[in-house]
Parts: C-alpha cells; sequence; structure tokens
C-alpha cells in the first residue's frame, strides 16, 4: 500500500531543511533566553538518607516530601531498606521540617542523616558524554567512509548533531528536567539515529548504480519507499514501550522516556528528511550524476535562418 503513496522526497528538501532549521533556531533562541532545567546533579543540593519503622515505597516518599515543599525530589531505595532522597540546598530548619515530615508518616527508625551534594557527580557525567559523543564521531566517519564513502559519512554526522540540537532545543523550551538519565538517553538516542540512517544509505547504495544521469533524486526517492515500511514499523515499535515509560513510569523513567521520544523520532525523521537530501545535493554535483544540459544552439539557429528566408 505504501508504494503507492509516491512522494518525491528529494523535490522538496529545501521544505525539510527550512522545518529542521526553525525547530533547531527556535531551541537556540530558548537556550540562550531560558537556558536547561539543569537537575540537582549538575548544580549540588542536600541528600537525605533515612531508614522507616512503617512500610513505605518510592512513590510515598515522594508523595510526603512532595507535600512539604519539595514535588522535584529524587527518591531512591538503597541497600538495607534505606531510602535515599535528592532535594535542593536546603537550610537546617528546612531540613528539619522534612524529617518532621517522614517521622509523622513513616516514623524513623533511627535520625535521618544529611549530606550536601556538590554538582561534581553531574559534571563528571557530562565530561564523559562529551567524550564519548566526539569519540563516537570520529568512528561513525571512519567506519561510514569505509562502508560506503565519506560524503554519506558528513551527511550522517550532520544528521546526528541535527538529532542532538533538536533534542537539547526541545528540552530548553519545555523546561523538562536535565537529569543523568538525559545523558544517558542522549546517548542511546545517537545510536538508533545512527542505525536509521544507515539502512536508508545501504538501500542507496545498492541502488545507485541504477541511477541515470540527472536522475540521481529519483533513485533516492525509491530507496527511501523501499525501506519506508521497515522504518515506520521499528519506529513504532521502538516507540510503544518509550510512551509506556513515559506515562506510567516513575519520574526517573519519564526522564528517560521522554528524551527517547524527541530523539527517536528525530532520528527518523532526519535519516530520511535531512541525511538523504543532503548527500543528494553533494552526488548530484558529480559529473555522471549531473542533469545533462538542454541542447537549443540548433534549434535556435534554425528558427534564426526561417526569420531570414
Amino acid at each position: 500500500m505504501i508504494e503507492k503513496l509516491r512522494f518525491d522526497f528529494m523535490g522538496r528538501k529545501y521544505w525539510w531543511f527550512a522545518l529542521s532549521g526553525i525547530i533547531i533556531i527556535t531551541g537556540l533562541i530558548s537556550l540562550a533566553t531560558r537556558g536547561l532545567n539543569l537537575s540537582i546533579d549538575f548544580k549540588g543540593g542536600s541528600r537525605l538518607t533515612a531508614k522507616f519503622s512503617q512500610k513505605a515505597n518510592v512513590n510515598q516518599v515522594r508523595s510526603v516530601i512532595g507535600s512539604a515543599g519539595y514535588p522535584s525530589a529524587v527518591v531512591q531505595t538503597i541497600s538495607g531498606g534505606y531510602y535515599q532522597v535528592t532535594l535542593p540546598s536546603l537550610q537546617t530548619s528546612q531540613e528539619d521540617a522534612v524529617d518532621n515530615a517522614l517521622n509523622a508518616r513513616f516514623h524513623l527508625a533511627e535520625p535521618a542523616s544529611w549530606n550536601d551534594v556538590g554538582p561534581t557527580f553531574g559534571r563528571q557525567v557530562a565530561t564523559s558524554m562529551l567524550e564519548a559523543v566526539i569519540l563516537a564521531w570520529v568512528i561513525i566517519i571512519v567506519y561510514v567512509s569505509f562502508r560506503f564513502e565519506y560524503k554519506s559519512a558528513v551527511a550522517t554526522l550532520v544528521a546526528l548533531i541535527h538529532d542532538l540540537l533538536v533534542t537539547v532545543g526541545v528540552y530548553s523550551i519545555v523546561g523538562r528536567e536535565v537529569t543523568t538519565a538525559t545523558v544517558a538517553a542522549v546517548l542511546t538516542i545517537l545510536g538508533y539515529s545512527l542505525y536509521d540512517t544507515i539502512i536508508v544509505f545501504d538501500r542507496i547504495r545498492e541502488n545507485s548504480p541504477k541511477a541515470r544521469r540527472g536522475a540521481y533524486g529519483q533513485m533516492v526517492n525509491s530507496s527511501i519507499w523501499e525501506v519506508m515500511t521497515r522504518s515506520i514499523i521499528t519506529s513504532l515499535l521502538t516507540l510503544l514501550p518509550v510512551v509506556c515509560l513515559l506515562v506510567f513510569g516513575g519520574e526517573t523513567l519519564k526522564d528517560f522516556a521522554f528524551a527517547l521520544l524527541v530523539g527517536i523520532t528525530s532520528g527518523a525523521y532526519s535519516s530520511i528528511f535531512v541525511a538523504a537530501p543532503l548527500l543528494t545535493m553533494w552526488k548530484e554535483r558529480e559529473k555522471r550524476y549531473r542533469p545533462q544540459p538542454v541542447r537549443v544552439k540548433g534549434k535556435a539557429k534554425a528558427k534564426a535562418k526561417t526569420a531570414k528566408a
């Protein structure tokens, strides 16, 4: 059925570039004016470790702390039946208020301990992510250049940067908190986007011998349609559990799922509407694929002779 819905992707490439440009520019403006809503892992704060006499779960503890005025608190279970709660930096009186709220609801089995948390961990995670991304880009350029050609490698790299900018920009626009889970999701997004782009480029490589002079874009259109069903099914099956995590998961999982939702959608889009058009524009400049110029000199001379006669 999809084969019947033929669409000229390459003929409308400037529309896709304009759409991506609008999204990215909007995100960059938001980043410049609003910045990112960084979590405590990147800004520092206070961390509570407590053990309760009464039975409790993460959601109940989070609810009590939220009622005390800290709905963004991150609650985790650790070994020994203890709960670890990470909050913004608190004064002693504010810490006492949280202790009293938890003691009234669950009864503290022992005095709660408080520690100041610095942004060192978040910085280490961000630095490690940056190093991983740079290393991944180098490996991608080498692999794709060897597997296909350097033009495909550059188009793939541009698509990955596109997905990264879109994800970060959307986070800034919606004001969602950036956590260490978001960093992990960004790395996952780059892997998915690369996978989707390689599928498209592999089919283009297989069909390249069929491309006639001036018809490279038509060949790319056909290649995209050949993998369209696979791309749609793969994206939908990948997004299904992500949406479930976003709807039913805990706060930490929701942060991870939201980044995946934005990134996977952007990755599926960029493979077809960014990477493929960039490759097409570049390849059409090659002599063997360049459109044949229309010859009109002979006809023009014949018309001139007829007019003189």
